[in-house]
């Protein structure tokens, strides 16, 4: 993004964020529920200024578009859903690689739940990317990865790794393989209304099948009796 137009925006949004805390928050629960109930494309600022009891002049005044207005909701969403995540996953962290890949997903399992409409967005956003936003929803993941892996991937214990194994290429293949797991699931959700909350708990048994697979593959024999 033009660095020029990033801090123009960043003034738009000051604007808001200088409002008293609870118009603000019913101005973006109101969003929020919007764009997670229709997604950005069919979402409709007329029906964000009625329920939110604002004029649409006022709701432009604090972003100028309704796509500053969707990248607000997004960074804002993100900002929650990381702070939650992390807080969570630092409370009982196994150092086993695939223990914690589950330990992840059940935190994540439980955040969809109590923040359906958080979790819509963040499927919208970033697995059913708008065109119109692609540019700037694409910085901002390769940030989020960027910072989150490393903290994920903390002391992780290779020591159950067979020896002819290179943990860090054991460790690019189990992300590319989750990732590829991932694409699968997103496509057999991405028409679901819910976005694949009912199919949660099924997800995550099968997610299971695929990472004992790949553990078993990947980790010394003497060790997989242990498991």
């Amino acid at each position: 993004m033009n660095k020029n137009i990033y801090r123009s925006v960043k003034f738009l949004y000051s604007n808001f964020e200088s409002l008293p805390e609870e118009k603000k928050k019913k101005i973006i629960d109101v969003c929020l529920e919007e764009f997670a109930e229709n997604g950005y494309d069919k979402a409709s600022t007329n029906s964000i200024i009625k329920k939110a009891g604002i004029s649409k002049g006022i709701l432009f005044h604090y972003f100028g578009s309704k796509k500053n207005l969707f990248l607000y909701i997004v960074d804002h969403v993100v900002k929650i859903m990381v702070d939650t995540f992390y807080r969570e996953m630092t409370k009982e962290q196994p150092s086993d690689l695939f223990d914690r890949i589950i330990h992840h997903s059940l935190i994540k399992l439980k955040m969809a739940y109590d923040n359906p409409f958080m979790y819509k967005i963040t499927i919208i956003a970033f697995k059913e990317t708008p065109e119109e936003v692609k540019e700037e929803i694409q910085e901002r993941y390769s940030k989020l990865m960027s910072e989150s892996l490393p903290i994920a991937l903390k002391d992780i214990d290779t020591s159950k790794f067979s020896k002819d194994i290179e943990p860090q290429k054991a460790l690019e293949l189990l992300v590319l393989s989750l990732e590829a797991l991932g694409n699968k699931y997103m496509e057999m959700i991405k028409h679901r209304k819910d976005k694949g909350l009912t199919e949660f708990p099924k997800i995550i048994e099968e997610y299971k099948d695929y990472l004992n697979i790949l553990k078993y593959g990947m980790y010394d024999g003497n060790l997989k009796g242990e498991e």
